[in-house]
C-alpha cells in the first residue's frame, strides 16, 4: 500500500513531465476512440447489410442463351420464367430465412361500377362464344400492404383481413355503389381461348366479403401510352386487398390469372449453390440464372468498407507513433530520476518493488487520460465519422439502382421477382456508438502501451546498483 501511495504522491511532485506524457497518451487514447468506434459501428452496418441484401436471391432470364437457342423469336413464343406453383414450391426451402410473397389478379363486375369506369358499357356482339366476356376494371391483391406501412393508405372503417375471401375496398369505390362493411361482391375473370377462329370464353368468379374500407392517398396511375383518360384497370382506387391465402386458393381452385411477385433470402450466401440445386430440381429453366445481388450489396457498403478501411489504417499509424513517442519520453523522465531510484535502492528497496513503484505511476496517470479520452473520443466521433463517410460516397458515387423485375410466363399464370434495392435503401449517414466491448478493448490497449512504454525505461535504469547511481551522481 505504501508503495501505491507513494506512486500517487509522485504523479503530483513530478507534475511537468508527468503532464507531457499524459497530454501523449491522451491524444493516443482519444484518436483510437475515433478510430475504434468507427470501425466497430461500420463492420456491424455492414454485416447488417449483408444479412439483408447480400443473401437476396435473383432469379434472372439468360437472355444471351435464350436467343442463341431460340432462332425464330414471334410474339408468340413465351419466355421461360418462374410459375406460381414453382414459386410456392421454392419458399419451402430449408436454405431460406426469409421470403415475402404477394399475389394478384384482375377481375370485372356489371353490377359494380368502377371508379373512373365510362358510362357505356363496350359490346362483343357475337364476338365470343361461352359465357359472357366481362372487361378488368378491378385488381385484386392479396397481402399487398405496403402502401399502409408509408401511410398513404390507412383503414378508414372496419378492420384488416385475416380470413380466406375478406377484402378491402376503397373508399371512393365505396360510395359510388353503395358498399359499406359486412357486404359481399364478386367478381369475375373472364379466361379467353382461341378455337381455330373463335374465341372462347370461360368466367372464374370470385365472392369478396368486405371487412373494411381503406381511404387512398397513392397517385392515380398514368394512362398505359401517355394520354387519354386512366382506364379503370390502373386506378388504384379500384384495387381490392385480401389475403394471400385468397388468391393462393382460387390459384388451386383453377384460375390460372393469378400473378405471384416473391423475394427469397438465404441464410447464408454460401448456401446459394444448394438452393440453386434444389430449386433446378423443382423444375426451374435452365435459361434461368440464379444468383445474390452483390453488386447491389457492395454500392450500398462501398462507402462504409472504405471508411472501415480509413479507420483500420488511422488506428494503426496511432499506435505506431504513440508507442515511439511514449517509450521515449518514459525513457527520458525515468533517466531524469536516476538519483532517486538509486536512493530507494541504497536504503534496501528491491528492484521489484522500485519497478511496481514506477508502474502504478505510469497506471495511474493512464487511468486519468482513459476517462478523459473515452469521453472526448465519443464526442469527436460523430462528426469524423460524418466527414470521412462523406468523402467515401464522393469517390464511390452514391449511384441508385433501381429495382429490376423478372417476369416468367406459363400456363399456369405468371411469377414475378424484385431484386435490386432502391436508392433509399443506400447509404448516406451512419450513427456511431460506444459500446462497452470497445471501452474494454481501448482500456486494454491503453494499459498494454502505458506498460511497454515504462517496462524499457524500467529494465535499463534498475540494471546500474545503487552504489554505481549515487557516484555518477556525486
Amino acid at each position: 500500500m505504501y508503495i501505491f501511495n507513494n506512486a500517487l504522491k509522485n504523479l503530483r511532485r513530478n507534475m511537468g513531465r508527468n503532464i507531457l506524457i499524459g497530454l501523449v497518451l491522451f491524444a493516443v487514447i482519444a484518436t483510437t476512440v475515433v478510430g475504434l468506434v468507427i470501425n466497430s459501428t461500420t463492420s456491424a452496418i455492414i454485416d447488417d447489410y449483408r444479412t439483408r441484401f447480400g443473401s437476396r436471391v435473383n432469379i434472372t432470364l439468360d437472355t444471351e442463351a435464350f436467343l442463341a437457342e431460340t432462332e425464330n423469336l414471334t410474339a408468340g413464343v413465351a419466355l421461360p420464367g418462374v410459375t406460381p406453383g414453382q414459386a410456392i414450391a421454392f419458399a419451402k426451402s430449408e436454405y431460406l430465412f426469409d421470403y415475402t410473397m404477394t399475389a394478384s389478379t384482375f377481375g370485372g363486375s356489371h353490377e359494380i361500377i368502377a371508379v373512373g369506369a365510362p358510362q357505356t358499357t363496350p359490346m362483343f356482339g357475337d364476338l365470343f362464344e361461352g359465357d359472357e366476356f366481362i372487361s378488368p376494371t378491378f385488381n385484386v391483391l392479396g397481402d399487398a400492404w405496403t402502401e399502409f406501412e408509408t401511410g398513404e393508405r390507412y383503414l378508414l372503417a372496419g378492420q384488416m383481413p385475416q380470413a380466406d375471401r375478406e377484402a378491402l375496398i376503397s373508399h371512393e369505390l365505396a360510395e359510388i355503389n353503395g358498399l359499406s362493411v359486412g357486404a359481399e361482391i364478386t367478381m369475375y375473370r373472364s379466361a379467353v381461348t382461341i378455337y381455330g377462329e373463335s374465341m372462347y370464353v370461360r368466367n372464374y368468379s370470385s365472392t369478396f366479403i368486405i371487412v373494411g374500407i381503406y381511404f387512398d392517398m397513392t397517385e392515380t396511375a398514368g394512362t398505359p401510352f401517355g394520354f387519354g383518360s386512366t382506364p379503370p384497370l390502373h386506378n388504384r382506387r379500384n384495387d381490392i386487398l385480401t389475403t394471400l391465402d385468397t388468391l393462393l386458393n382460387a390459384m388451386e381452385a383453377g384460375d390460372e390469372g393469378v400473378s405471384i411477385t416473391a423475394v427469397f433470402y438465404l441464410r447464408n450466401p454460401s448456401y446459394l449453390p444448394y438452393f440453386e440445386a434444389e430449386i433446378r430440381g423443382k423444375g426451374l429453366s435452365d435459361m434461368m440464372i440464379v444468383s445474390t445481388d452483390e453488386a447491389a450489396f457492395n454500392a450500398i457498403v462501398e462507402p462504409v468498407e472504405g471508411l472501415r478501411s480509413i479507420s483500420i489504417t488511422f488506428i494503426i499509424v496511432v499506435l505506431a507513433l504513440g508507442a515511439i513517442i511514449l517509450v521515449l519520453l518514459s525513457n527520458i523522465a525515468i533517466r531524469e530520476r536516476k538519483y532517486e531510484i538509486g536512493v530507494l535502492r541504497a536504503m534496501g528497496m528491491k528492484k521489484g518493488k522500485v519497478a511496481r513503484g514506477l508502474l502504478y505511476e505510469m497506471g495511474a496517470l493512464t487511468v486519468i487520460c482513459l476517462a478523459i479520452g473515452l469521453v472526448a473520443g465519443t464526442i469527436a466521433s460523430q462528426p469524423v465519422a460524418d466527414t470521412l463517410l462523406q468523402q467515401q460516397v464522393e469517390i464511390v458515387g452514391n449511384t441508385a439502382h433501381d429495382g429490376i423485375q423478372q417476369r416468367g410466363t406459363a400456363n399456369d399464370g405468371m411469377a414475378f421477382f424484385e431484386f435490386t434495392p432502391t436508392a433509399s435503401a443506400l447509404l448516406s449517414e451512419i450513427s456511431v456508438r460506444l459500446g462497452f466491448d470497445v471501452m474494454l478493448q481501448i482500456a486494454g490497449i491503453s494499459l498494454l502501451l502505458a506498460f511497454a512504454a515504462s517496462a524499457m525505461g524500467i529494465a535499463n535504469i534498475t540494471k546500474y546498483e545503487p552504489i554505481k547511481i549515487l557516484m555518477e551522481r556525486n
